[in-house]
């Protein structure tokens, strides 16, 4: 448990709220995703991992920027209460801004070494693809397995205890917060984990629909931020997990030619 004298008492200073900056910076990660999708960018994604039109360091670097830009997208919107109550101890300083910034870039950064490791995967299963054609003729099993991972996880501890702990920022704010700039970095760097161990499973589902998908974009940031921010979002993780088993099955039936979406998976 952090000391007293760690967080700032409370204070009549004048707050700024960072929420319309983020809000505003994840529009502005929206329409760059957009124009991703319906331009050359969707083709991008999907030849960055095996697609020899870039020279490596090219398309990990395509790849790093289409990832960072989703994730501002989708999870940046998710930090605003813990960036409104870092903003709140640090009013009392001359320039907070620093502090603040740290607090994002820390977090930002956990999420791209998750989309390395992303990435990675991806890369061992275009490999797998390629070594058996058969799977490489039914890709709505790949989609099926991703799908089925994340609906397992739902009802997992780990995802009870991180979604507990990313709907509770006042009380990691207090275990974690130091200050000045190394302590906003400590901070920001346990508040994303905390999202990353409850959301790592979806986010995984971007990999098997294609990180530029705009609709399964849509579907999960919703999800994310309800489950994290809203009063009722404890209660969605049990239904939004049934829904995924069961939408794994329908896919990978489909892949072998059975059910709704038969013709389609395959």
């Amino acid at each position: 448990m952090a000391s007293p004298t760690s967080v700032a008492p409370p204070t009549s200073a004048p707050v700024r709220d960072p929420a319309p900056m983020l809000w505003a910076v994840a529009i502005l990660c929206w329409t760059a995703s957009v124009v991703l999708a319906v331009g050359d960018g969707h083709a991008m994604h999907h030849g960055t991992a095996g697609s020899a039109a870039l020279p490596g360091p090219l398309r990990v670097g395509a790849y790093g920027m289409i990832w960072v830009v989703m994730v501002g997208a989708m999870m940046l919107p998710t930090t605003v209460p813990m960036a409104r109550l870092v903003a709140a101890v640090t009013a009392r300083l001359t320039d907070p801004g620093p502090v603040l910034s740290t607090l994002y870039v820390s977090y930002l950064a956990v999420w791209a070494a998750f989309g390395v490791a992303g990435l990675a995967v991806e890369i061992i299963v275009r490999a797998a693809e390629g070594r058996w054609p058969w799977l490489g003729t039914h890709p709505g099993l790949v989609l099926a397995a991703t799908m089925t991972l994340a609906g397992g996880f739902q009802f997992s501890r780990l995802k009870d205890r991180c979604l507990t702990a990313c709907r509770d920022p006042m009380s990691m704010l207090w275990q974690h917060y130091r200050r000045g700039a190394a302590g906003a970095w400590r901070l920001g760097t346990r508040h994303a984990l905390s999202c990353l161990g409850c959301c790592w499973a979806l986010m995984l589902l971007l990999f098997g629909t294609g990180v530029a998908s705009l609709v399964w974009m849509l579907v999960l940031t919703g999800v994310m931020v309800a489950e994290k921010t809203t009063r009722w979002g404890a209660r969605l993780s049990a239904p939004i997990g049934v829904t995924l088993l069961g939408g794994a099955a329908v896919v990978g039936l489909g892949a072998f030619g059975i059910g709704p979406l038969a013709g389609i998976t395959t």
